[in-house]
């Protein structure tokens, strides 16, 4: 079992984290979800059901004017599914049977993405939030 577990950490360690920006505030319906509020361990984000973030107390967050927003690429969730499938071909070197075979291991997704939320504040500046995603031990 520690031989498997060493291994796993092996293959991750051999690629690059990818770099993923989502826009905290596209395409939710915040009477539905409640968008963000304080944990003890820090900031949590709900982005609209689909997945649940954590901005952990002690890091820092940045706060820039919005002529700077077309500098970041933004993800869609459909953006990192497919990084994730991109990554699981790169680990395995074969695609899965189907587009919904669970058949291969489960990717914490904090192990192969470095993910930024992005946050607009006012109609001047937003915030650049690093986050880790949460619930990751829970296999969808």
């Amino acid at each position: 079992m520690l031989i498997f577990l060493l291994s796993g950490n092996l293959m991750f360690s051999q690629y690059a984290k990818d770099t993923i920006y989502l826009n905290v505030s596209k395409d939710c319906n915040f009477e539905t979800f409640k968008l963000k509020w304080m944990k003890p361990e820090g900031l949590q984000f709900n982005l609209c059901g689909n997945a649940v973030f954590l901005f952990a107390k002690g890091e820092h967050a940045d706060t820039l004017w919005m002529d700077k927003l077309d500098l970041y690429a933004i993800s869609t969730f459909k953006d990192v599914n497919q990084k994730a499938k991109d990554f699981r071909y790169k680990t395995y070197k074969k695609s899965p049977p189907n587009e919904n075979d669970k058949a291969y291991q489960f990717y914490n997704k904090n192990d192969i993405f470095e993910t930024f939320l992005i946050e607009t504040i006012n109609d001047k500046q937003f915030v650049v939030y690093p986050v880790k995603w949460r619930n990751q031990n829970v296999i969808d």
